[in-house]
This record gives C-alpha cells, sequence and structure tokens, in this order.
C-alpha cells in the first residue's frame, strides 16, 4: 500500500464523519421507533421500496433484505 497524502487523510476523516452522521441519524429513527435491530427496520421498508418501483432498484431491495 502506498502512503496517505494530506489530501486523501482529509478525504478518509470527512468519510468518516459521514459515516458518523448517519448512524446517529439512524439510531435517532430507531429510538423514535422503539425498533430493537436494523431487522425491524429493514421489514418496514421492504414494503415501501417494492412499491416504489420506478425510483429504487433491485439491488437496493436485495442489498436491504
Amino acid at each position: 500500500m502506498e502512503k496517505m497524502d494530506k489530501r486523501q487523510v482529509m478525504e478518509i476523516a470527512e468519510g468518516l464523519r459521514l459515516i458518523e452522521e448517519g448512524v446517529e441519524k439512524i439510531q435517532g429513527t430507531m429510538r423514535e421507533l422503539n425498533a430493537k435491530s436494523i431487522k425491524d427496520i429493514a421489514e418496514q421498508l421492504l414494503p415501501i421500496f417494492k412499491e416504489d418501483d420506478d425510483s429504487l432498484s433491485d439491488s437496493i431491495i436485495k442489498h436491504i433484505g
């Protein structure tokens, strides 16, 4: 592996910040719903995704399921 330069370190740091924000959003919503697991959330999301065939691809549905 090559040594990272400053730009690459900053890109990774930014990506990690975005992941952290995403996790916080997911956890907040799960608390609101009193969901115990991601599986609980997926069970509610899958029917929504299946209804909206035009904007969501089968690969997203398979990835979540």
